[in-house]
């Protein structure tokens, strides 16, 4: 590997490396394609997250690494499956983000998140089926608001 080649890899693991873990405090500053924050993922002073006991919360903390599953996360973590309908992703939140929970009821919480956002998912794919099933059958209507397609087919 040439010497510029070297350094620009190094310099890629350092910028990785960058930015504050999972659980600690975080706010995003700015707006728009402006706004930024600390973390080396995501922060989550906009996002929120449903607990086991159902409540919603916005943790105001920086989440941990995307693309985890039950169990995959670092002690002190565990992995949300957030439940946007648009979106399969998941990744690494401080255990304590709903308060004390035993491991049992981590491993629930996790279980249960990733349940629900396939619930939230196949849902949304039920309505697009809907929706494209109404315009096949009515090919005249170029398109319909989603108000006037028929819930039951």
């Amino acid at each position: 590997m040439s010497t510029p080649r070297f350094a620009v890899v190094c310099v890629l693991i350092a910028l990785v490396g960058c930015g504050s873990p999972a659980g600690t405090p975080c706010q995003i500053v700015g707006s728009g394609f402006h706004a930024s924050h600390d973390c080396a993922h995501r922060c989550l002073s906009r996002w929120s997250l449903t607990c086991p006991n159902g409540e919603t919360v916005t943790p105001n903390t920086c989440s941990g690494a995307f693309g985890c599953e039950p169990g995959s996360c670092p002690d002190g973590t565990v992995c949300y499956a957030d439940d946007d309908p648009f979106d399969d992703r998941s990744f690494c939140v401080a255990a304590d983000t709903c308060g004390a929970l035993d491991a049992d009821a981590l491993a629930g919480w996790e279980r249960s998140s990733l349940a629900r956002q396939k619930a939230v998912i196949a849902e949304r794919a039920e309505r697009e089926a809907r929706k494209a099933a109404w315009q096949a059958k009515n090919p005249d209507k170029a398109s319909a608001p989603a108000a006037d397609i028929p819930i039951d087919p």
